[in-house]
């Protein structure tokens, strides 16, 4: 026992402690211990009354109470009494049947018995488990990563890397172990040819005296079997500083492959639109020696045709048969068609030719002035004219009239026959970054069966005698379109009217449709 003021002084001193204290001398009876003690591990205050109890009495309680597990209660705690008499330090984890976790440490006494500290690593073991989950979480994450990864620290101690790391490397069976440094996996590396031919050990006090700089870094590596790798390190930052970095390993080579691939079809590619832009300039040679040809060669004849067909029409008429009458108005018709069609020809190849002068044009000014010239040619014929204003584009002004005049020139044609003739000119709503424009008429229309023609050169769907045309004017407004990076697209129905929407790019500032 201790002298009672020194147990009193120690006494006070344990009191203070956080973790449970408890001192047993060589008879194994216990000296001095604190509340927390008797509060971590739930003694009750009987078990200290009158005295303080022997280890034996506390193993005993302990022993009944299911701390020690199954078993004969006296039995474990003359266990427990063996274990402490050889005196030795000893620390030991128990975890409680109410699942508090003890952490008890023993340490010997000069004068015999021991003193022993209780401490609850309840949390702290909660904590390492979770680690150790997190742990085993990442290892399995970067494990399947295809790509090689390297966390090394500031001191190149390579701290964590994956399996791809040492197969895209082909590195050697144990070189990859806790605490191997970045300078020695350099080093294998240059021994090992990957650098080329190198000094090793200058090529090893290179490359580390660059990793020491943490700077980011992504370059192309190959290697010596063929492989391109894409290197790419991150620095590891910590309080504002670098702690090491990150250093991810991807094997391109099946996409280098490829871009060399594309690389050469790309070339390919460059070179046949060289070769056949070259083909086009002699076919647009060759077009305008065709369109000089028909302009001049053939032109002269017809015209000698209906030049000589028009003097016998006037001086020998009278001497002529019915039937050579008409047959003389037929080469005088058909010859002035002819000639019509060799201008609408020669027309629509200018119009593909023509530079464009891109500019601000006012379509309905333009449609207004169109049916001025309509109405002056048969200033009989009452059409109701329905021209939305405001309606403007970006494109060449002269073609753009070539447009309208083909459409609005087209249904005033086809609503000849019409008793109230509307014709329409409105703006429409399209998205996409087009504006949308429509004429519509409700004139003679057409069979949507044929609606594939419209815009082929030279196919109509009327009879001559229906109305008169050569049907080159909608193939001349489609050319004009798709110069001016637009469509354009019709509807119609047979005895009641056809709908010609065509669209081109919207321009900054014309008014949209919500």
């Amino acid at each position: 026992m201790l002298p009672a003021e020194n147990q009193e002084m120690v006494q006070s001193i344990i009191d203070h402690l956080p973790s449970g204290v408890s001192m047993f001398d060589s008879d194994m009876q216990m000296v001095v211990c604190n509340r927390r003690l008797r509060t971590l591990l739930e003694f009750p205050d009987s078990l200290f009354e009158p005295t303080l109890p022997s280890l034996f009495d506390l193993a005993l309680f302990n022993a009944c109470r299911g701390e020690y597990g199954q078993g004969n209660p006296e039995s474990l705690a003359q266990e427990v009494c063996v274990r402490a008499r050889s005196m030795q330090p000893h620390v030991i984890e128990r975890q409680r049947p109410n699942g508090v976790v003890i952490e008890v440490r023993g340490v010997p006494l000069p004068t015999g018995g021991f003193v022993s500290i209780y401490s609850d690593i309840t949390d702290r073991k909660h904590a390492e488990q979770e680690a150790k989950r997190f742990a085993a979480y990442l290892d399995a994450v970067i494990n399947a990563l295809p790509q090689g990864v390297t966390v090394i620290d500031e001191n190149l101690v390579i701290q964590l890397w994956n399996k791809s790391f040492e197969q895209l490397l082909d590195l050697p069976p144990g070189l990859m172990k806790p605490g191997v440094t970045f300078e020695e996996v350099a080093r294998s590396n240059a021994e090992r040819g990957e650098y080329g031919d190198v000094d090793i050990e200058a090529k090893v006090r290179e490359s580390a005296d660059l990793a020491r700089r943490f700077l980011p870094h992504r370059i192309m590596r190959q290697r010596p079997n063929g492989m391109t790798l894409e290197v790419e390190g991150s620095a590891l930052m910590g309080g504002g500083d670098s702690r090491g970095f990150v250093t991810t390993y991807t094997d391109i080579t099946q996409l280098r492959e490829a871009q060399d691939a594309l690389e050469q079809l790309n070339t390919e590619l460059d070179q046949r639109v060289k070769d056949r832009t070259r083909q086009l300039r002699a076919l647009n040679t060759d077009l305008e020696s065709f369109t000089y040809s028909v302009s001049h060669d053939l032109r002269t004849p017809l015209r000698s045709i209906h030049g000589f067909a028009t003097v016998l029409a006037e001086s020998e008429a009278d001497r002529m048969s019915e039937g050579g009458r008409d047959a003389l108005h037929r080469i005088q018709n058909n010859a002035g068609r002819m000639g019509k069609l060799i201008t609408d020809l020669l027309s629509m190849a200018q119009q593909s030719r023509v530079e464009l002068n891109m500019q601000p044009v006012d379509l309905s000014a333009m449609a207004r002035s169109v049916v001025v010239d309509l109405q002056r040619g048969d200033s009989a014929r009452q059409v109701e004219w329905r021209i939305e204003e405001g309606l403007s584009t970006q494109g060449d002004p002269s073609l753009m009239l070539i447009v309208m005049q083909n459409l609005l020139g087209n249904a005033w044609k086809y609503t000849g026959h019409c008793e109230a003739p509307c014709i329409e000119f409105f703006r429409v709503s399209e998205g996409d970054g087009m504006d949308g424009f429509c004429v519509r008429d409700n004139g003679a229309g057409f069979d949507m069966a044929y609606v594939e023609q419209l815009f082929q050169p030279f196919k109509r769907l009327h009879m001559p005698n229906e109305f008169e045309g050569t049907g080159i004017g909608l193939a001349i407004v489609h050319r004009i379109l798709l110069r001016h990076h637009g469509s354009i697209r019709g509807n119609g129905s047979v005895g009641k009217g056809a709908t010609f929407h065509f669209s081109l790019p919207w321009i900054q500032g014309s008014p949209s449709v919500l």
